[in-house]
């Protein structure tokens, strides 16, 4: 094991040269024990993206004043050198396993791929030495691709407009360094060469560590394919593909499974943990990482290691089921009896099953997840010295602990404390009961068993159900006794799920903000408040989070989404740091953040802090002072209004209070609406009929020639903007015709009469959304929404009423985290309008229209 470590320490240091030279091929200058730290960061950075690891080259060169077009070309040139020395070795492995009749297909396929990615590198440099005009094409049409992608996701376009004319004239230049100068190519090749032949020394010294003879065409077939899908699969670094390639590869070829699966394992943890690892460390003394990406470096430091303990999960699992060395059991039978042995495989087991079940949570930066994946990692490491004397896996195991010990502070994500401790204390009586529930059983039925329990045999072997899993000496003779021996193991499992959950549940908002927080959040409001959903933020659903620079973000949180209405609302110097601090808030509570119905003013700091955005519609603004009902475009509204004036009806403005009597009627107008809409009050970014909400505001109302309200609209300001808006827009179920066009008419004209300069119709969902096939798939997916089923949501019909008043259309945004979180932004969203869970709520409604029939 020495011997393999001490090999591929020698490979990396030709790998670094290999790059060294390949450099030199075009001009750039550097010196290989620079290159040694970038190289094994470079191996921690591609875990996330192949990308991540060329651009720490290219950044590394850069900040030593070197052209970053020329190191990309040298980049080129080394992969080039890279694919072409390992074809030699690939060559070697597929003719031994052609031989062998044991070439399969997709290795075939895979070694294709290979060949065409070596054919395109040298295609670019090529183009660059005899096709230069050509290569700028291609680099052209790749920038407007490019910047065209970025463009989509609302970002900025990544490439200049020189970035096409400068990398051609350095890839050109390349080319021509390479072909002047073979030379340092050529001995990089050999380098690269020398390194893959110690790569497979290693793999040979592993085979020898695990007394496993091998013929050299076994070692170097399995060798090859092993690296080869490396290179050409799906996942990062080959992640699950290349260990069960090898391990199968090398079992066709007679090596018994269980060892080829341990030796695989074993070559990845030297070629790839233990260097990644290295690398993590190393990427502290990158130049370019030392501030510039500090974040980067700390978020793809939580990924790998959740990652690693994910992998740490499946080799407990495949360790424990694979025999113990003889000799290694003659030495541990001296110090532990079988028992511990034959205990210590399970709690191996059991640990392998909970490190697969905490990787998720440790990517989440989970608190409580940490501390239990260190108490897991310190069991694994006793259970796999007891079980076997497997110090190959306890070192990982140990290694993989001291990198989260390292990470702690990174980790700060809260579970939801009362969850916490109901798990802890539903958990041990969960137990106890399990305890008294396998006792009691054992004691009342051991006629199921034939067996005479006594109280401390049927404690005893209820416990060794559990110690024993697979053989607890325990064989029921009756259907029942089998029934009841399962129950138990049902019983346990549950227990431990439910802790689990418990334990890692994000923070639950268990109650509305308090009146102090509701009264400062008002204040500011009042001040900087600019938007027709500013008076919504401050209703009784929503959270607050108050910044030290004078902002608030009204939210709610469903599902562990935290979803924020509108925009920042404070001063607007703040709203960097705003954004930011909330993004930080909802981290630590572990909750997914996200904007709902923002701003154009705000997208750049949104995506400054690494957000994504998303258009969900339009909200229709009619500027006052043009509006009018002459002319033809207003022909149907002027009718309308005509009509209903001739018939006695009336709009009026009832200014708060508002009175009891009309309160009422305003009541029953809004159920008869409900009810014909078959539906129930939304919330979140909308009011929903509060007599103390609707008292302490003006609203219209239009009477009939009786008196009687028909409909109405109550009015809310926008604070810091001269522009009014309504929210609730209600009617009796059988109104004359045009009575919404006669109310909003009539609302329009008395706004202007009052002074402002604009009236907000609200927001028309999904509409001009998707409408250019270059726009982002999620907002065509919102199109067909939009297009084919209006019958269930009337989408259509809204934006056509309001496009009747002409108005001025202005996107609003749906700002989330990343492409993942985005159904449960949607989902939290959709739950917080509706005031439940949607699903539920569908359920109840479907239920109660069954029960009517």
């Amino acid at each position: 094991m020495v011997v393999a470590a001490a090999l591929q320490l020698a490979y990396f240091l030709f790998f670094a040269g290999m790059y060294q030279l390949s450099f030199a091929t075009v001009g750039v200058k550097s010196r290989l024990w620079e290159l040694l730290p970038v190289v094994f960061a470079a191996t921690f950075l591609r875990l996330a993206t192949s990308a991540a690891g060329a651009a720490v080259f290219v950044d590394e060169a850069g900040q030593r004043g070197e052209s970053p077009a020329r190191t990309a070309a040298g980049l080129v040139v080394a992969q080039i050198v890279d694919f072409v020395s390992f074809g030699a070795v690939l060559i070697a492995g597929m003719v031994y396993l052609f031989l062998r009749h044991d070439l399969k297909s997709y290795e075939v396929v895979a070694a294709l791929l290979l060949l065409a990615g070596t054919v395109a590198l040298g295609g670019v440099l090529a183009l660059g030495f005899w096709r230069p005009v050509l290569l700028r094409r291609l680099l052209s049409w790749l920038q407007n691709t490019v910047n065209r992608a970025a463009g989509w996701i609302k970002k900025a376009p990544p490439l200049t407009d020189d970035w096409t004319a400068r990398s051609a004239h350095e890839f050109a230049a390349a080319a021509g360094a390479v072909a002047s100068r073979p030379l340092p190519a050529i001995l990089a090749t050999a380098a690269a060469l020398v390194g893959l032949l110690l790569d497979l020394a290693c793999l040979g010294a592993l085979f020898r560590a695990y007394h496993q003879p091998v013929a050299f065409g076994v070692l170097v077939a399995g060798f090859a394919m092993g690296v080869l899908f490396w290179i050409v699969s799906f996942t990062p670094q080959g992640v699950g593909v290349v260990e069960g390639i090898m391990a199968l590869v090398y079992t066709s070829l007679g090596v018994p499974a269980a060892t080829a699966t341990v030796i695989s394992l074993a070559f990845r943890g030297l070629a790839l943990w233990l260097p990644v690892a290295v690398g993590f460390v190393m990427l502290r003394r990158v130049k370019s990482f030392q501030a510039k990406r500090r974040w980067q470096w700390e978020s793809w430091s939580v990924r790998t290691v959740a990652l690693l303990a994910g992998l740490m999960g499946v080799v407990n699992v495949c360790s424990s089921l694979t025999p113990a060395l003889a000799h290694r059991l003659a030495l541990l039978d001296r110090f532990s009896p079988l028992e511990v042995r034959h205990r210590s495989h399970l709690t191996a087991t059991l640990a392998g099953f909970a490190l697969l079940l905490l990787s998720r949570s440790l990517c989440r930066r989970k608190r409580v997840a940490w501390s239990v994946t260190v108490a897991v990692l310190v069991v694994s490491v006793a259970s796999h010295l007891l079980k076997g004397l497997d110090y190959e896996e306890a070192l990982l195991a140990a290694a993989l602990l001291a990198w989260l010990l390292a990470l702690r502070p990174y980790f700060w994500a809260r579970s939801d404390p009362p969850s916490v401790r109901n798990g802890i204390v539903v958990l041990g009586a969960a137990l106890l009961f399990t305890l008294a529930y396998g006792t009691g059983g054992f004691y009342l039925l051991d006629r199921h068993f034939s067996v005479s329990f006594n109280l401390m045999a049927a404690l005893r072997q209820t416990v060794l159900m559990f110690a024993e899993l697979y053989n607890p000496g325990l064989e029921p003779v009756t259907g029942f006794g089998r029934y009841f021996a399962d129950s138990i193991y049902a019983v346990g499992a549950a227990t431990l799920a439910y802790a689990l959950v418990s334990l890692l549940r994000p923070v639950l908002l268990r109650g509305p903000a308090t009146r102090e927080e509701r009264a400062r959040a008002e204040a500011i409001v009042r001040v900087y408040g600019r938007s027709s959903l500013a008076r919504f933020t401050l209703f009784a659903d929503k959270a607050y989070f108050f910044t030290p620079g004078g902002s608030v973000l009204a939210y709610a949180v469903r599902s562990g989404n935290a979803v924020a209405l509108g925009d920042v609302i404070g001063p607007s110097e703040d709203a960097p740091a705003a954004i930011e601090a909330f993004k930080g808030h909802c981290a630590r509570n572990d909750w997914k953040p996200a904007f709902y119905q923002t701003l154009s003013e705000y997208l750049e700091h949104y995506q400054a802090a690494g957000f994504l955005t998303l258009r969900v519609g339009h909200e229709a603004i009619v500027e006052l002072k043009e509006f009018s009902l002459e002319g033809k475009q207003a022909k149907a509204l002027r009718a309308a209004v005509n009509r209903l004036t001739k018939r006695g009806y009336s709009a009026q403005v009832h200014q708060p209070p508002l009175a009891d009597a009309l309160l009422e009627e305003l009541r029953s107008v809004s159920d008869e609406w409900l009810n014909m809409m078959h539906g129930s009050e939304k919330r979140f970014s909308l009011g929903w009929f509060d007599e103390d909400y609707l008292r302490n505001g003006p609203a219209m109302a239009v009477h009939s020639p009786e008196g009687a309200v028909t409909a109405f609209a109550n009015l809310v300001s926008e604070y810091q903007r001269n522009e009014l808006t309504c929210d609730l827009m209600r009617r009796r179920n059988d109104p004359e015709p045009g009575t919404m066009d006669f109310l909003f008419v009539s609302l329009m004209q008395w706004a202007r009469e009052q002074g402002y300069d604009s009236f907000n119709l609200g927001l028309s969902p999904l509409a001009g959304v998707g409408e250019d096939p270059g726009d982002p798939t999620a907002e065509r997916a919102m199109h067909f929404i939009y297009e084919h089923l209006n019958q269930f949501y009337s989408f259509k019909g809204l934006h056509q009423f309001k496009e009747k008043f002409h108005p001025t259309w202005l996107p609003r945004y749906l700002v989330y985290a990343d492409a993942a979180s985005l159904p449960g932004a949607a989902f939290a969203i959709v739950s917080a309008d509706s005031g439940g869970n949607p699903v539920t709520d569908h359920l109840r409604d479907l239920f109660q229209k069954r029960g009517r029939n």
